[in-house]
């Protein structure tokens, strides 16, 4: 046998950081990491998490064929079979992003103005970019102050101070030409060669649920992919969940996108449904007893039908045969979640769920799982939006404690969040906040896995299961922890 010595602290030769570093490029990079061989390997440590709660001390995992063959304490080593051995590392299986949120890569810029704006009136470019007002020139404030009162041509540095509006990125990457698409996959417009998909995999996430974007009241189909590995292996599940979002963001994060131009002008405020939360409630209605007219023969009535190919699947949620989850953040968008699901007989997984801690009896209750986070005190990003802020102003940190206490099943997520606000530390301020370190470590592998109906394959460290597994420098929600090893499908695709 071959082996190799890695306790997180060993010196490198003068000169060989170069080589390393071509090294570790080669492994971390989708599709060039080492094939999967019928060569076992062995992986030691000084102790292994399981996941389900199983903890081994001087932990020897046998892999074979990207599988764990078997697992225990001082196993012996099969012959010929290729070592690495970590004497203070510790194991756990690969952590699982229930409701992750990709960098596309795919920069989007808004289309409008069609006119140049030079040759709109001030008030024609101010209505259509107001968020831009702010940064006008303070000399120039034309009287009087009635955007329906034309007035002439504004001076040149005016239409410059709004000029940023027409490359400002756009907020969403949802398909925009419905509000209802569970016929769409994410998957289509995934890039499996981002970058951030190496982020993910050298913070130890290995499997990842793709969200749709929320700007739909009734959104794509998620995708569930592992992080880095041979591109043919990385697609576990095409087509997973579809997402509803109930809340501000199909206003806010969509009011922005146009339609396609057969459809008419530009949507406004007042004229793109849905603008408030009824109307997003009415959107997922129509869509739902829409789909059910069909189904018995009617023709969609009224205003508001969901596109015909989306039909299908609206049908196959009612029957069951499509999961469904539901972003919500505050008490009352949980309890709308909650009745529509009565209403259509539905089952749901609950994401985000800021005020989750507000709903714990009837989520106990609904038995109604919860994809919990990010955790934050203040929300950066988007979530800091005046648009948005409101719905996450009563965010707490131990809400993750009270779920487990609810005995609610729960996951955790970091959505778009990585580095120091990435999963593992998202597991660390749970932790800190009340949650124990086994439950938090449930929460980020074997309870994603079984969400996302996985638990067979991923989220633990058992015979059978998809060698998908993280070696830590020292238990993983402390302050100092890093991955030293990351293995998808039994091939390693980081190291430090």
């Amino acid at each position: 046998m071959t082996k190799d010595n890695r306790n997180g602290s060993r010196l490198m030769r003068p000169g060989a950081a170069l080589v390393c570093t071509a090294v570790m490029l080669c492994l971390s990079w989708p599709g060039l990491a080492t094939a999967a061989t019928d060569d076992a390997i062995v992986i030691k440590a000084a102790r292994a998490l399981c996941g389900d709660g199983r903890a081994i001390d001087n932990a020897t995992i046998i892999i074979r064929a990207g599988k764990v063959v078997t697992l225990g304490a001082d196993l012996p080593v099969p012959d010929g079979a290729r070592v690495l051995e970590f004497d203070r590392g510790v194991i756990t299986p690969g952590l699982i992003d229930a409701c992750c949120a990709v960098d596309f890569e795919t920069p989007q810029t808004g289309d409008r103005p069609v006119t140049p704006l030079r040759e709109l009136s001030f008030w024609t470019a101010v209505a259509e970019y107001g968020q831009h007002y702010e940064n006008t020139p303070t000399n120039f404030a034309p009287e009087p102050l009635n955007p329906a009162c034309p007035l002439p041509e504004a001076p040149p540095e005016v239409y410059d101070a709004l000029l940023p509006a027409q490359t400002e990125p756009l907020t969403a990457w949802a398909e925009q030409a419905a509000e209802v698409t569970p016929n769409r996959r994410v998957l289509d417009s995934i890039n499996l060669l981002s970058d951030d998909f190496a982020s993910l995999a050298r913070e130890g996430v290995t499997t990842v649920y793709i969200s749709p974007d929320s700007a739909n009241v009734i959104g794509a189909r998620g995708t569930i992919l592992k992080t880095a590995g041979p591109l043919t292996t990385r697609v576990v599940t095409p087509a997973a969940d579809v997402k509803v979002s109930l809340g501000g963001d199909p206003s806010s994060r969509g009011e922005g996108n146009d339609l396609p131009p057969t459809y008419g002008p530009p949507p406004t405020f007042h004229t793109r449904r849905p603008t408030t939360r009824m109307g997003v409630e009415w959107v997922f209605r129509k869509a739902f007893y829409d789909a059910m007219r069909v189904r018995d023969g009617l023709e969609p009535e009224g205003a508001d039908a969901p596109p015909t190919e989306a039909v299908p699947a609206l049908l196959e949620i009612l029957a069951g045969k499509i999961p469904l989850r539901v972003q919500a953040r505050m008490q009352h968008d949980i309890y709308s979640a909650l009745r529509l699901a009565h209403e259509f007989n539905l089952r749901f997984v609950l994401e985000e769920a800021t005020e989750a801690y507000r709903c714990l009896p009837l989520l106990k209750q609904a038995n109604i799982p919860v994809i919990f986070g990010p955790i934050f005190i203040e929300p950066s990003g988007w979530r800091g939006n005046y648009a948005i802020r409101y719905e996450v102003e009563r965010a707490r940190l131990n809400t993750p404690r009270q779920l487990a206490d609810a005995e609610i099943e729960f996951a955790l997520t970091a959505q778009e969040m990585r580095g120091e606000e990435g999963l593992v530390r998202q597991g660390m301020v749970a932790v800190r906040n009340g949650l124990s370190p086994t439950q938090a470590l449930a929460a980020v592998t074997s309870t994603p896995a079984r969400l996302l109906g996985l638990e067979n394959q991923l989220g633990q460290l058992a015979a059978d299961t998809d060698a998908d597994l993280v070696v830590w420098n020292t238990a993983p929600f402390e302050a100092t922890s890093r991955p030293l090893l990351v293995m998808i499908n039994g091939q390693v695709v980081y190291e430090d």
